[in-house]
C-alpha cells in the first residue's frame, strides 16, 4: 500500500504518468496526496509491470510543497512522447507517516486557499471534485482533512 505504480483519473478514464523530469519532489506530492507524509523516492524503471491504456501526464514538475499532483505544472493532459516502459513508480515510506491502516477512504485537496496549508475542503468520489458542506463540521473533522494531506 506504499508502493506501486502511479496512475491518474482524469476525464473519465485511468492513465499512467511518464517518468520525464520526475523526481523525488514529485514522489512527495504523490505520497501526500495519498495521505502519507513521510519521505518518498521514485523507483527504477521496470520495478513494476508497465501500465497499459492512456499515458495522460508527461514533464511533471513539481516544487515539492504542492498537496496534489494536479497542482504541479505538466504538459497538455495525454500529451507526451513516452512509452510505457517509462511509467512513474513510487515508494512512499511508511515510517514517520501519519496514516491510520491505511484505510483514507476518497482523496482530499484543499482550494482557494491563500496558501496551500487552508481553503475549502474537496473529495474526489466517482471521478469528480466536490465539496464537503459545513453542517456539523468540527475541529475534529479538520484535523482528520489535515492528517490525510500529510500536516501535523
Amino acid at each position: 500500500s506504499f508502493e506501486g505504480r502511479v496512475e491518474v483519473y482524469h476525464d473519465g478514464k485511468w492513465g499512467t504518468i511518464c517518468d520525464d523530469q520526475w523526481d523525488d519532489r514529485d514522489a512527495e506530492v504523490v505520497c501526500r496526496q495519498l495521505g502519507l507524509s513521510g519521505p518518498a523516492t521514485v523507483t527504477s524503471e521496470g520495478d513494476y509491470a508497465a501500465g497499459q491504456g492512456f499515458i495522460l501526464l508527461d514533464d511533471v514538475a513539481c516544487t515539492g510543497t504542492e498537496l496534489s499532483l494536479l497542482d504541479c505544472p505538466h504538459s497538455a493532459w495525454g500529451q507526451h512522447d513516452c512509452s510505457h516502459a517509462e511509467d512513474v513508480g513510487v515508494h512512499c515510506s511508511p515510517e514517520g507517516n501519519t496514516a491510520v491502516d491505511g484505510s483514507l477512504g476518497p482523496p482530499v485537496r484543499l482550494v482557494d486557499g491563500e496558501s496551500t496549508r487552508e481553503g475549502r475542503v474537496e473529495v474526489f468520489l466517482n471521478g469528480q471534485w466536490g465539496s464537503v458542506c459545513d453542517e456539523g463540521w468540527t475541529d475534529r473533522d479538520a484535523a482528520v482533512v489535515c492528517r490525510q494531506l500529510g500536516f501535523r
